[in-house]
C-alpha cells in the first residue's frame, strides 16, 4: 500500500557526523550533534503537530540533557524510538532493556 499524506512517517536520525551520512543516504533526515535545545527543538515540533516519526538517535544523545526525550519514550504510539551505538564505542552500547534484565536477574 503506497504511503498517502496522511499516513506519512518522517524517519529522522539524531547523532554523530559518522552516522548521520549513512543515514541520510538512505532517505533519514538527520540532525547532527545537537545541543539539547535543538534536540527539543525537533521534538517539541514532533509532539506539537502529532507527527508520526520513526526516530533513531546514536546513544550518546542520551547526554545532551533534552527534557522531552523521557516523554517521547514513554508516551508511545506515533513516535517511535530507536538506538544505535556509536561507532567509536560499539561494546559499550546498553539499552533500556539491558538494565531491566539485569535489574530482573540481579546482574
Amino acid at each position: 500500500m503506497p504511503e498517502t499524506a496522511t499516513h506519512k512517517v518522517r524517519k529522522i536520525f539524531v547523532g554523530s557526523h559518522a552516522l548521520t551520512d549513512g543515514f541520510r543516504l538512505i532517505g533519514f533526515e538527520t540532525l547532527t550533534e545537537p545541543d539539547s535545545s535543538r534536540l527539543d527543538e525537533l521534538l517539541n515540533q514532533l509532539l506539537q503537530e502529532r507527527q508520526r516519526a520513526l526516530l533513531i538517535i546514536e546513544q550518546s544523545v542520551n547526554h545532551v540533557g533534552s527534557k522531552l526525550l523521557d516523554q517521547i519514550r514513554n508516551e508511545g504510539g506515533r513516535i517511535i524510538l530507536s538506538e544505535v551505538p556509536s561507532l567509536q564505542d560499539p561494546e559499550e552500547f546498553h539499552s533500556d532493556l539491558d538494565i531491566q534484565l539485569k535489574k530482573l536477574t540481579g546482574g
